[in-house]
């Protein structure tokens, strides 16, 4: 849609705008429209979710018939997708606004900057479902918590913990402010009170970044903490299984989440690409899509609409 003045805007039209393979292919589009013929772009939309995540009888029923590779081309084409956002020639400001879960959030986290109403409800939620996030959530956030330590923290021990945490225990913000405090938007990213607002002010902000000279920010290496910082997130996987806090299952989501922030199979601290990391997420939501009890969960969650704690 054009809002006018040389901003395009990509709207989401679906069931709780879960994000499928018809999404996917307008992000796509809508980013080359917009470098060809437009100053900006805004990805928002009025409805009462910005996006509940995935379509997860999608996944589920790709994974019961063993499909793998259609899996994997799912998760490439939308990891493809989101961080195409980022490296847009033109600046892309994403307005979310009531539920953002998953991939919809993980579209917010590769906006060059977010415009988020006051009541956003964001999250990566995927471990409710026995998954973790493999659309780029993951290595944003863990980016985004380096970004502090580059900034003058000392330890990156608690930052990768925060973001251990806000994965595996599955955190929804209650509000934008808190979504700022949680990590999930940045101290930059702005907020509107007026839900009628919120796409005139995505426009006005995607506008001044065009018109600031924009330059699509370079790739960034990412440090990530080995050995020790896997064994690390593993202790307390460990520990919280032994005093029942966590199920079986759980506790393997949360070694395959370590090993991602850990950065994989690698002796020692080091700085790697986000292309790395992402294919360590689609790694590891492939064999997860491959466990019984996440499957189960994805089918209690779409017959109920509640996690399965198995």
């Amino acid at each position: 849609m054009d809002l006018g003045d040389g901003v395009l805007a990509v709207e989401f039209h679906s069931k709780m705008n879960a994000i499928g393979g018809d999404i996917v292919d307008m992000l796509r589009l809508g980013v080359r429209e917009a470098e060809q013929g437009f100053e900006a772009l805004v990805v928002g939309n009025d409805a009462a979710a910005f996006s509940a995540g995935a379509n997860l009888m999608l996944v589920l029923l790709e994974a019961q018939e063993e499909n793998w590779n259609e899996i994997d081309l799912m998760v490439r084409t939308f990891q493809s997708a989101v961080t195409g956002l980022r490296s847009a020639a033109v600046p892309v400001v994403v307005a979310p606004a009531g539920l953002t879960l998953g991939g919809g959030c993980e579209i917010v986290l590769h906006g060059d900057q977010a415009q988020a109403a006051a009541e956003s409800y964001m999250g990566q939620v995927e471990a409710g479902v026995g998954l973790i996030p493999a659309g780029g959530g993951t290595k944003e956030l863990l980016a985004r918590a380096m970004d502090h330590l580059r900034a003058g923290a000392g330890d990156p021990q608690p930052l990768v913990q925060h973001v251990f945490e806000l994965i595996g225990f599955a955190k929804i913000s209650t509000s934008a402010a808190d979504a700022k405090r949680l990590g999930l938007l940045r101290d930059t990213d702005g907020v509107t009170m007026n839900r009628e607002r919120l796409l005139a002010d995505a426009k006005a902000r995607a506008l001044a970044l065009a018109r600031g000279g924009y330059l699509p920010p370079p790739p960034r290496p990412i440090q990530v903490g080995g050995d020790d910082m896997r064994a690390t997130l593993e202790l307390g996987v460990h520990l919280a299984r032994r005093g029942g806090w966590i199920s079986d299952h759980d506790a393997l989501i949360g070694r395959k989440l370590a090993h991602i922030l850990a950065g994989g199979a690698i002796p020692h601290a080091t700085a790697v690409s986000g292309q790395y990391l992402l294919d360590l997420e689609r790694e590891a939501f492939l064999s997860l899509c491959g466990e019984a009890r996440t499957q189960q969960r994805m089918a209690h969650t779409l017959k109920t609409g509640k996690t399965l704690r198995n």
